[in-house]
């Protein structure tokens, strides 16, 4: 494994401008190019409301106003995926939905909304978002879990989450559904209200990810599903590369210490590693070995865990 160096220039891993990231867009490959198999990718799971206004928007910078950044390429990123692989389904994990069990939602007709967050503004809570779910895309997922080797099973509209999507005595169990780590970043990526019946088209199950917090199990969860991207689903894994609530200017590139900067490129340096598949893989569980990985990750590291699924998804 290639050793790391900081950089001089800790930024260069950030794209800070629409131009530059419909450039790198623009550049993935196509169905044909990729043998018909869909990319799975690790998405930014991180939004706040475009008309309310964020009372940490002075650390976190103007991330997610009308003219945010992160709502401007979520909306480029969601229109990309749609025309250029055409997905007849979505099968997506969310930081927010970890279990001892492997899940799989089965809601119809429509998915329901899970507002798994506490203590936020009565607008957070009227928020709106129109997908289906599929039974038969269920059980495919199901299906294939269990070829693999992992056992899995389908969830109802009936049998509660729980708070914040984890299950349990201590946490009261609460109403089924999307989290917010889907509906909110999907609600620009897919948007439902264009579409003549006000919801999208593109059927969307979600799928718990391992509550045993260690890259492994992510990793094979992603692999024992990847054969679904050859047959027309898209794999998303959506999360944070920082998610530090110690400190909540680390959300800002502009004001966020040089560590993150550091651990930014460390990312970006595993993921670019040359080499056999499985140096890849070496290069991206040392991540979570790295000193800036814990303070990047407080109080618990489940919003990084999901590009290990991401990962598994396209690994050899």
């Amino acid at each position: 494994m290639s050793t790391f160096t900081a950089p001089q220039n800790p930024k260069l891993g950030v794209l800070a401008s629409p131009a530059e990231w419909r450039e790198r867009l623009a550049s993935l490959p196509d169905l044909e190019a990729l043998g018909g198999k869909i990319p799975s990718f690790y998405y930014p799971a991180l939004l706040w409301p475009q008309s309310l206004p964020n009372p940490r928007a002075d650390l976190m910078g103007d991330i997610s106003g009308p003219d945010g950044l992160l709502p401007q390429f979520l909306a480029d990123f969601g229109k990309t995926l749609l025309e250029k692989y055409k997905p007849k389904g979505i099968i997506v994990f969310s930081a927010h939905w970890d279990d001892p069990e492997l899940l799989v939602t089965d809601y119809k007709p429509e998915n329901p909304l899970l507002y798994d967050y506490y203590g936020f503004p009565p607008e957070l809570y009227d928020i709106t978002y129109r997908s289906r779910g599929s039974s038969a895309l269920s059980a495919l997922i199901v299906d294939t879990f269990t070829a693999a080797g992992l056992s899995a099973r389908t969830t109802p509209v009936t049998e509660a989450r729980g708070r914040d999507g984890r299950r349990g005595a201590a946490r009261p169990a609460v109403e089924s559904g999307l989290d917010h780590g889907v509906f909110l970043p999907f609600k620009i990526m897919f948007p439902d209200t264009p579409n003549p019946d006000g919801v999208f088209p593109v059927p969307v199950v979600e799928v718990s990810m391992s509550s045993t917090y260690e890259p492994t199990p992510q990793w094979e969860i992603g692999a024992a599903i990847k054969k679904l991207r050859e047959e027309g689903y898209l794999i998303l894994a959506g999360g944070l590369t920082v998610h530090d609530f110690g400190d909540f200017s680390s959300f800002n590139s502009d004001r966020a210490k040089p560590l993150y900067h550091v651990w930014n490129d460390k990312i970006l340096h595993a993921i670019e590693t040359k080499g056999s598949a499985e140096e890849r893989k070496a290069a991206l569980f040392n991540l979570v070995e790295q000193p800036e990985y814990v303070i990047a990750h407080r109080p618990r590291d489940d919003h990084f865990l999901p590009l290990y699924i991401a990962a598994g998804a396209v690994s050899a």
